[in-house]
């Protein structure tokens, strides 16, 4: 059985309103915080009661249900856009990117280059 001070420092813990009584508009009287006692007790002597339990032949699982992994492996692959699509790794520097553009212009902020799209 669990004791009254065990019981006072859970409700302490959970901050319920100290001990009262119930009929005067407290959470907690004697009669209830004995029946939480007992409740709390008897939940602790079944719990206690697992232990001794024969699960020598049970095997471990992770999960109670059997899960696969449904996604495919991370391997690695040939882009899309390799070959005709690609660049093909056509300019070899920065410098040489920048030269292939037509249309330069300066500003206060740098050169920039003119583009007729994006895509």
């Amino acid at each position: 059985m669990i004791s009254k001070e065990d019981i006072e420092h859970l409700k302490d813990l959970a901050r319920l309103p100290a001990s009262t009584d119930a009929s005067q508009g407290g959470e907690f009287g004697a009669k209830e915080t004995e029946k939480l006692a007992g409740d709390l007790g008897a939940i602790l002597a079944h719990i206690d009661s697992l232990k001794d339990a024969d699960v020598s032949g049970v095997s471990e699982i992770a999960h109670a249900a059997d899960l696969k992994n449904i996604f495919r492996a991370d391997a690695p692959a040939d882009s899309p856009r390799s070959g005709a699509a690609g660049l093909d790794n056509k300019y070899e520097t920065a410098g040489d990117l920048i030269n292939a553009f037509p249309e330069k212009f300066e500003a206060d902020h740098g050169t920039y280059l003119k583009v007729k799209s994006i895509l």
